[in-house]
């Protein structure tokens, strides 16, 4: 499936036939053809062999193409272990094996895939830590009418982004739409926030495939916006068999920041079938637990035995009280409705009968239940709650 893999393959091959790409088996003479240089001196470079443990991308055949044919390439190359051949030379047919190597990769089953869009570069960084973290397979959202500088200078009233931002039913074009996403049962989905929320070009691909199979994983990049409003969206927009707690990274965010996210997410672990039972003044509630550590955590405390908290009123919206133990938090600023339930600093439960904006986690929500009535229940004042599972 891997377009944009075989589209940068298709353009390596070009050179590669030219040279005569698998006619030298050896490290012998290589000839040339034309102006390009098949056999480059590395004296300026650490002649480095293959290593057995590097797994060679889409972005090290272009390095090492570029390096081929011009001299110069994107990226410092020194210690790069592109010598597969190992004649002490980087030439075509280290391009060749390397060529091999990645078709190969390409054929392996692999059952993550990461998807993005990035028109500055930001979220493809964040795409590009997450792909080297969970060795999935990745898929860039191209429009195929591309986004100009112009088009998403915000401050003009009338630019491309304004206009599609503030029309939800906009559906811009993609460049190379991939035939399928059968194959994945996990996806990354990230994208910048603009205006607050997930770019039109993000409900393009969403609405182009069965989603209700799969679990879907949103992260973002923005300046200072939230991802749940983005969150919501998408969970509304198509059905979606299972969607995780998404991220929001800044411009600056390290591999490291993007590690301790991933090695927060549930992925080797079955979504709970569990609800969570809240008793209180007399009513039993029901509530569906989030995807996310915290929530899986107070499941699994759960299961040994119910929980009560006490529950104090706080600000005209909420209810707060302290766990007895801590969770893991995965805090992102959060615009709340009426019956979720967060976790606050990690050890405190809240739930909301009103609305608030501040950094939670999430736990779950309520069902079957109006703000309303969920007022009436817990009454003015503080109220003690047990927490069980259903």
């Amino acid at each position: 499936m891997k377009k944009m893999i075989r589209t940068i393959l298709t353009a390596a091959t070009i050179i590669l036939t030219a040279a005569g790409c698998g006619k030298y088996a050896d490290s012998g003479s290589v000839q040339t053809t034309g102006n390009i240089p098949l056999q480059t001196d590395l004296s300026a470079h650490v002649k480095a062999s293959a290593v057995p443990d590097y797994k060679y991308t889409v972005h090290d055949i272009i390095n090492l193409q570029k390096y081929l044919l011009t001299g110069l390439a994107e990226d410092d190359l020194t210690e790069k272990p592109y010598d597969l051949n190992e004649n002490e030379h980087w030439d075509v047919i280290d391009l060749c094996l390397m060529k091999s190597e990645i078709i190969g990769q390409m054929n392996d089953t692999n059952d993550t895939l990461v998807v993005y869009f990035s028109r500055t570069g930001n979220t493809e960084k964040i795409a590009e830590h997450l792909i080297e973290l969970t060795d999935a397979d990745m898929y860039v959202i191209e429009a195929a009418v591309p986004y100009t500088d112009a088009d998403i200078r915000y401050q003009d009233d009338g630019c491309r982004a304004n206009n599609e931002q503030n029309d939800k039913t906009v559906r811009p074009g993609i460049a190379d739409p991939v035939s399928s996403i059968d194959s994945y049962d996990t996806i990354f989905l990230g994208y910048p926030i603009w205006w607050g929320q997930e770019p039109r070009i993000i409900d393009t691909f969403l609405e182009s495939y069965d989603f209700s199979d799969k679990t879907v994983i949103p992260f973002c990049t923005s300046g200072s916006s939230g991802i749940s409003a983005s969150e919501k969206n998408i969970a509304e927009l198509v059905p979606i068999g299972r969607q995780l707690e998404g991220r929001r990274f800044s411009a600056g965010a390290t591999k490291d920041d993007v590690k301790k996210w991933v090695d927060t997410l549930p992925l080797n672990s079955e979504k709970s079938e569990s609800e969570l039972l809240i008793s209180v003044n007399g009513h039993e509630l029901t509530a569906s637990f989030a995807d996310s550590t915290a929530a899986a955590e107070l499941a699994e405390k759960l299961k040994a035995e119910p929980v009560t908290v006490s529950l104090n009123e706080y600000g005209g919206f909420e209810k707060v009280g302290k766990l007895p133990w801590a969770l893991t938090k995965t805090d992102e600023k959060i615009d709340t409705e009426p019956c979720d339930i967060m976790l606050y600093q990690g050890n405190q439960m809240t739930i909301f009968y009103n609305s608030n904006s501040w950094s939670y986690t999430k736990l779950g929500h309520i069902s079957n239940i109006t703000q309303e009535e969920l007022k009436d229940i817990f009454g003015d004042g503080d109220v003690s709650v047990t927490l069980s599972l259903k």
